[in-house]
């Protein structure tokens, strides 16, 4: 579906290991305790962005084209694409989350034929994730027993990933976003922080 194909979409994974402790550039011969103390330090993670999905505007009435029919002498009710009389999307300066995109640019399909919007023309907002792992290593001996300390952050900076708008222009809330964390990132939540223990050998 078009909803679920951004434009654009960039994702980096990233890992650096402190310079400190054995094996290291600084500190390498510092010893047993200093080792255990300032080595094994590393902070890895995710960065994703992505532009929002493109979304196609509903109309909900009487059926306007005659193709919908029922057993009551009532025009049957549907909900089909209405007529667009110019570009919904409005410049990132004008969104907020009250109109996010423009309902008056669409307008009810008159009687007696479908409406002329086409399908994913309603830009949704796009989604942006900081995940981050900060970790010290502690090796028992050369290739052999290693326990792990994590601190793990998902959506490190709280940042709100907005959910779409309605895009029904019949209804009297249309245009408007009513929550966040609704995209199709699954990490794309409220900031969560856990830590971890791990122990490999």
């Amino acid at each position: 579906m078009a909803a679920d194909i951004p434009t654009h979409r960039f994702i980096v994974n990233f890992l650096y290991q402190f310079p400190f402790g054995k094996g290291r550039r600084y500190l390498a011969q510092g010893g047993r305790a200093l080792d255990l103390l300032a080595g094994g330090w590393e902070f890895s993670g995710i960065f994703a962005a992505q532009t929002g999905g493109f979304l196609t505007p509903i109309w909900c009435g009487a059926d306007p084209t005659g193709t919908a029919f029922t057993g009551s002498i009532d025009r049957a009710f549907v909900c089909i694409r209405p007529d667009q009389l110019r570009d919904p999307n409005l410049p990132s300066s004008e969104q907020t989350l009250q109109r996010w995109f423009d309902p008056e640019a669409f307008a009810p399909p008159p009687v007696g034929r479908f409406g002329t919007s086409a399908k994913g023309v309603i830009k949704g907002p796009g989604t942006n994730v900081w995940n981050a792992i900060f970790a010290k290593n502690f090796s028992f001996q050369e290739g052999g027993a290693r326990l792990r300390l994590e601190l793990m952050a998902r959506n490190l900076f709280n940042h709100p990933n907005w959910s779409n708008p309605v895009t029904d222009i019949s209804s009297g809330v249309a245009g408007r976003i009513f929550g966040a964390f609704g995209t199709s990132f699954d990490f794309a939540q409220v900031r969560q922080i856990r830590a971890g223990i791990r122990f490999e050998w």
